[in-house]
């Protein structure tokens, strides 16, 4: 068995190599963009009906009112905060998933967005954002 010089196992390098390639043939296309430092990212649906696409972002614990969704030179722009309470107050932690801070995620808009009517709500911990299509997109 020929020996692995990344320093990761197997399995997790291959999880890192199928993100990689995920975000090439799905996210580029859409201009999706992930941090390069290891921050904390949530994660995103988006699918299309025939008025709209749809972004759905896992939010768990954040407040309507603590996310920020803009349009700035043809981008979606997802912004706000994350606060993880931690129940431990001693002790050590042997593994740590959630992540708490600042997140932003950037997404380049089609032409077929009408961008003066996109709408954003968050309901259960995630944040829907609508973006409808032009009239021109939807009879096409």
């Amino acid at each position: 068995m020929a020996k692995d010089d990344t320093g990761f196992s197997l399995p997790v390098h291959l999880v890192h190599e199928v993100d990689r390639l995920f975000d090439e043939l799905i996210h580029r296309p859409w201009g999706f963009t992930r941090p390069t430092v290891e921050l904390w990212s949530p994660e995103v649906d988006l699918y299309e009906t025939e008025a709209a696409f749809i972004l759905e972002v896992d939010l768990p614990g954040i407040r309507e009112e603590d996310v920020e969704v803009t349009v700035d030179k043809g981008d979606l722009v997802l912004r706000g905060t994350r606060t993880v309470l931690r129940t431990a107050t001693q002790g050590n932690f042997h593994y740590q998933e959630r992540r708490s801070g600042r997140f932003s995620r950037r997404v380049r808009l089609p032409a077929s967005v009408a961008q003066a009517q996109i709408r954003a709500e968050v309901k259960q911990g995630v944040l829907h954002v609508t973006l409808p299509k032009t009239h021109r997109e939807r009879s096409a």
